[in-house]
């Protein structure tokens, strides 16, 4: 996915939680994703929210309406994995998992019927084991799927979700450390932990323990999400912003 660093300054605009979603959205749309589902999975003490189910969305009216009517989201494959997963998957990779019951086939292909047909689906917890849920859907199916989308669409979420919290709750207040930014940044431009390690002149295991150090103070599960919050909360800034799976 290309113009990342545009699209962050884009949703990084918004005046309003409905201005980011809707910015979001139109991000999205450009590579083919029409629809968006932004749900609170679980309940969020934090922000004074119950569990929802499209707390944003883009989704058709109808649908929405007949899933909340039919409680679809005991029985949705896609929900399902949100709940058991912290990676981003395409809603294909779990229609095509020959275990998957009969009711649930029978669920996405109403899905299909009222225009969402394939997509891709995010995960993310938050504080206090908060899980928000985004799915980002497609009127027609893949002939193949694209990971380099996936994990550029995986950044993209989590910057959105990030931008929309802090629209809806206090914004946190938090001191990094000089090296804590260093690795954060350099992080942030694509470098591995041996990179980082090479470039600060440090051991791995140094690296390491400053990473631990990040997510406990960013409450961020990851060093994706990690990074894609300090970049958000303009704690760091990056000269570049790099495809989150490029290196490992």
């Amino acid at each position: 996915m290309k113009n990342l660093g545009q699209h962050i300054e884009l949703i990084n605009t918004a005046r309003n939680p409905e201005e980011a979603f809707e910015n979001f959205r139109q991000i999205m749309e450009g590579h083919g994703y029409e629809r968006i589902a932004y749900s609170l999975v679980t309940d969020h003490p934090s922000l004074g929210l119950p569990r929802q189910h499209g707390l944003a969305t883009s989704y058709p009216d109808d649908w929405m309406k007949f899933y909340k009517e039919k409680n679809y989201a005991e029985l949705d494959p896609v929900t399902q994995t949100v709940l058991s997963s912290r990676k981003p998957f395409f809603w294909s990779d779990v229609v095509d998992d020959p275990g998957i019951a009969q009711s649930s086939l029978r669920l996405m292909r109403e899905a299909e019927d009222s225009g969402v047909t394939d997509g891709i689906s995010i995960s993310l917890c938050g504080q206090g084991n908060e899980l928000v849920g985004i799915g980002l859907a497609r009127k027609s199916a893949l002939k193949e799927n694209h990971y380099s989308v996936l994990s550029g669409a995986y950044l993209l979420s989590v910057y959105f979700h990030e931008t929309y919290r802090a629209m809806l709750s206090k914004p946190l207040k938090i001191k990094l450390t000089a090296r804590e930014t260093e690795i954060l940044s350099w992080a942030a431009e694509g470098k591995t932990d041996d990179d980082i390690a090479a470039i600060l002149n440090i051991s791995q295991n140094t690296v390491r323990f400053h990473w631990k150090k990040v997510f406990t103070k960013l409450e961020a599960h990851g060093r994706i999400y990690a990074i894609t919050k300090a970049i958000r909360l303009n704690l760091i800034t990056p000269a570049f912003v790099g495809n989150p799976y490029q290196k490992r």
